[in-house]
């Protein structure tokens, strides 16, 4: 005779045996085909050239001729890469000196011997730079006095690309002679923008000096790598067939825009109302070097 108890056991069996299987829960395969989002990149911009800074500067410029305060604007240059250039030695000949001496290039046809100078022309005696000031802005105390002042003026302001002004000769409007009325029926050739004779290389000084880069150190500034008025030179003997350019050289300029010391970027001095600003950037220079435009070719490095 069965027993209840195995009766119970029977009937839990087929009880069991009648449930549906358990199932393991779905699997999501979705992440894998999820294309998950890209790490952003910080955007580094990249060094004003010569026209954005040339650019800068104009800005710079009418803020002070009409009393603006540019606060804002200045400490947005602060930190900023640039790599400008400044050309010089423009004559078809590969040989030119400019009328200071500052920038010289000669060529000894003998022996192939190319030889190239650029000095700094911009310091602390300069008029624009004592307009400035010798004290930082808002300095207290003796170690913030600057004593010295290092740079260039960027020749040819008004241009903003570097380059060699056409050789050729001016159109006839410009050749046309003008009347001098202190002395009638007298005349003299026209003059080119900025005072020069027409056939003049270099613009006047005047013209020249409006927009400078300088380094400035204070007393407690490290005297290691200051120029001193040293220039910049490179002798090279070229190989035969092989000619200096005739597009001149470029002295190229790079670093990083600094507000210390003079409390800005770019400080801008006005001699005269209504007359045109003296800028001067304030800048760390890291390297300087000497190429030619043509083929892009270092001829020298200074620096890192």
């Amino acid at each position: 005779m069965i027993g209840w108890a195995h009766l119970a056991g029977i009937a839990a069996f087929g009880l069991a045996a009648c449930r549906p299987a358990t199932q393991d829960p779905p699997v999501d395969n979705s992440s894998e085909n999820r294309v998950l989002p890209r790490p952003t990149l910080p955007v580094v911009d990249p060094p004003m050239d010569r026209e954005a800074l040339l650019l800068a500067v104009a800005r710079a410029a009418s803020s002070a001729g009409l009393g603006l305060d540019d606060a804002a604007v200045q400490r947005k240059l602060d930190g900023r890469r640039f790599e400008v250039r400044l050309r010089f030695g423009c004559k078809p000949d590969g040989t030119a000196a400019d009328a200071d001496g500052r920038f010289t290039v000669r060529f000894d046809e003998k022996d192939r011997t190319l030889r190239l100078s650029a000095s700094p022309d911009l310091g602390l005696d300069d008029v624009p730079v004592e307009a400035l000031g010798k004290t930082a802005e808002g300095a207290s105390d003796e170690a913030n006095v600057i004593e010295a002042a290092e740079g260039f003026w960027l020749r040819r302001p008004w241009l903003l690309a570097d380059g060699c002004p056409p050789t050729s000769p001016p159109d006839q409007a410009a050749m046309e002679m003008r009347v001098d009325a202190s002395e009638p029926g007298q005349s003299q050739p026209a003059t080119a923008p900025g005072g020069t004779s027409a056939d003049s290389e270099s613009p006047s000084k005047e013209a020249n000096e409006r927009v400078g880069l300088a380094e400035f150190y204070t007393s407690t500034d490290s005297r290691t790598g200051r120029r001193d008025e040293r220039a910049y030179e490179v002798t090279k003997v070229l190989g035969e067939g092989e000619q200096p350019s005739t597009q001149g050289y470029n002295l190229v300029l790079s670093g990083r825009l600094r507000a210390k010391p003079l409390g800005r970027v770019i400080s801008c001095s006005i001699a005269a109302p209504g007359e045109p600003p003296q800028c001067i950037v304030s800048a760390q220079l890291d390297t300087v070097l000497i190429e030619r435009p043509d083929s892009k070719q270092v001829l020298a490095k200074w620096g890192s």
